[in-house]
């Protein structure tokens, strides 16, 4: 269990850099010289295909302040505001369904991190900071709808719609913050795929949103009582998930 005192003004990733970033980094093929080869020509005949995921992602917290005051009369409220990159990899298993529309299987395994700032306020200033991170590897298990465009020479963007459930098989019991293992939640997403002379390449940007409440109010474990008084400040705490994934099909 490990507890730092914090700034925060000297952390480097805000979360409206990052998303800048991503979508950016989303927006790159499309910009590019007309092609005049149609490559792969028959590549969206198979009614099975397989391939794999590569990607980055930011993981986040959904937070709802309970505002309780510890036994010392400070109120304890627990944030976010910077998001830490991780790495994705997964497998993929698509089935054509129509000219337009397939139904995708994408097992993901996210590698990441998220830390949570907890500021205490005594007669509404603040007195004490401390921050926490919470070491994640969720196995994610989806199932989602691609509804793809027709086809502009080398080029067909698509939008993606589904969800699934999610498996945390890093998780320690003796974090400050614990974490309910299981998790159900949706997913919504844009991409295109690129037909390239050998393979077909998806820059993809989704993002995934848990709906159960995942903070584990179970704590006999912890090392200190008081510091219980963190997982109290919390009334009911979400996943989110933003990944931008590179699709090898």
């Amino acid at each position: 269990m490990k507890i730092v005192n914090l700034q925060i003004n000297k952390v480097k990733y805000k979360k409206k850099d990052i998303l800048f970033v991503l979508f950016l980094l989303l927006a790159l093929p499309f910009y590019g010289q007309e092609q005049k080869v149609r490559n792969l020509p028959y590549a969206d005949d198979k009614w099975l295909h397989f391939g794999f995921v590569l990607g980055i992602h930011e993981q986040d917290f959904a937070l709802k302040q309970k505002g309780n005051a510890d036994e010392d009369g400070i109120v304890w409220r627990g944030d976010q505001p910077v998001l830490s990159p991780g790495f994705t990899v997964g497998i993929v298993s698509n089935l054509r369904l129509g000219k337009y529309w397939d139904l995708r299987c994408v097992p993901e395994l996210e590698f990441g991190q998220r830390t949570l700032y907890f500021s205490g306020y005594k007669d509404g200033v603040k007195v004490k900071e401390i921050n926490t991170t919470v070491m994640s590897t969720q196995l994610m298990v989806p199932i989602s709808v691609k509804f793809r465009s027709a086809r502009v020479n080398n080029y067909r963007p698509y939008l993606l719609a589904g969800g699934g459930v999610s498996l945390d098989i890093s998780r320690k019991n003796d974090e400050l913050i614990l974490l309910k293992p299981w998790d159900l939640f949706v997913e919504f997403g844009v991409g295109c795929d690129i037909y390239l002379q050998y393979f077909k390449l998806a820059p993809e940007l989704k993002l995934c949103v848990g709906f159960m409440d995942m903070l584990d109010r179970e704590r006999n474990n912890l090392d200190v009582e008081s510091d219980i008084k963190y997982t109290n400040s919390i009334d009911r705490l979400f996943s989110r998930l933003l990944v931008l994934s590179f699709n090898f099909e």
